[in-house]
């Protein structure tokens, strides 16, 4: 199997929190940003847009995020996109609408993430 592309998205707070979720599929459920593989024809910032919607319902213009890196891991080719919400962390409320793949969806400093962080995720943030 050849390398695979994905996105991953760094949605922020307007408070620079970072939004983190349990990848549920994953085995010991890591957090990670959310984030998807990249459809025929589309671009990695309209990626980023659909899949954060997708997955938790916040919305970002497609012109208010941008691609800041790409990381290599295992198999996978991850661009990162950053995005920012005008709102506080408190404020932001992310939906489940993924449930048996992501969930459990916590704002955290990226300064100092958690320890369990999904490869890629832990990748992505270092670059930030």
């Amino acid at each position: 199997m050849g390398t695979r592309t994905g996105v991953g998205v760094v949605v922020r707070s307007a408070d620079g929190r970072v939004l983190l979720g349990r990848r549920r599929a994953e085995p010991g459920a890591p957090l990670a940003v959310p984030g998807g593989r990249l459809d025929p024809g589309e671009t990695i910032e309209e990626c980023a847009v659909r899949e954060l919607a997708e997955e938790t319902g916040l919305v970002l213009p497609a012109g208010a995020v941008r691609t800041f890196g790409c990381v290599l891991v295992a198999d996978w080719l991850v661009a990162g996109v950053e995005g920012r919400l005008g709102v506080a962390a408190a404020d932001a409320a992310p939906r489940e609408l993924e449930p048996d793949k992501f969930g459990d969806f916590a704002w955290i400093d990226p300064a100092g993430p958690p320890p369990d962080l999904f490869p890629a995720t832990a990748a992505l943030l270092a670059r930030l």
